[in-house]
């Protein structure tokens, strides 16, 4: 019987694990800023024009606000990115960008190879706004309501993510 013990619990270990697998794993990320305030950033935004905005002029515009950290070395954002292309034309949504630790010609290049999908793109160089959001890698992806508050988190490339939003 003691042979076999380590035996039974190695199989059990293995059949939790597969089934933790096959169920999907873990679908949720909290945040604890859901609900809250987004946090304050003295990032510049540009939109396609030049004209440049503050967060937190953009966050006081009506309407909801799509946050999506990327970056151009990031392969889940290439994958991500015609999704966030197919959403640029709803009227509801305000599109904000922001290149996250990457270098501004590689950035460049990556929007005119691929598209702009944002109203607005900002650059977090040393990665300080990302650590505010709270962030755990790129591609991520906050919506804000149209008070500023943080709604929904998405870790990870988004392939549908109009489920998600408020008409």
């Amino acid at each position: 019987m003691s042979r076999i013990l380590p035996l039974l619990f190695f199989l059990l270990t293995l059949a939790l694990f597969l089934f933790w697998l096959v169920s999907g794993g873990a679908k949720e990320n909290p945040s604890p800023l859901i609900g809250k305030s987004a946090p304050q950033s003295d990032i510049e935004f540009t939109d396609s024009n030049g004209s440049k905005k503050s967060l937190n002029n953009l966050l006081r515009e009506p309407g909801y606000k799509l946050i999506n950290f990327w970056a151009s070395w990031c392969l889940p954002c290439k994958v991500e990115h015609p999704s966030l292309m197919a959403l640029k034309e709803k009227n509801n949504l305000i599109m904000i960008g922001i290149n996250y630790k990457d270098q501004n010609s590689e950035a460049k290049n990556f929007i005119e190879r691929n598209g702009n999908p944002y109203n607005f793109i900002g650059i977090d160089g040393n990665g300080y706004f990302g650590i505010d959001m709270g962030i755990t890698g790129v591609p991520e992806t906050f919506i804000i309501d149209g008070e500023g508050k943080i709604i929904l988190r998405h870790v990870g490339p988004i392939d549908f993510l109009s489920d998600y939003l408020v008409p």
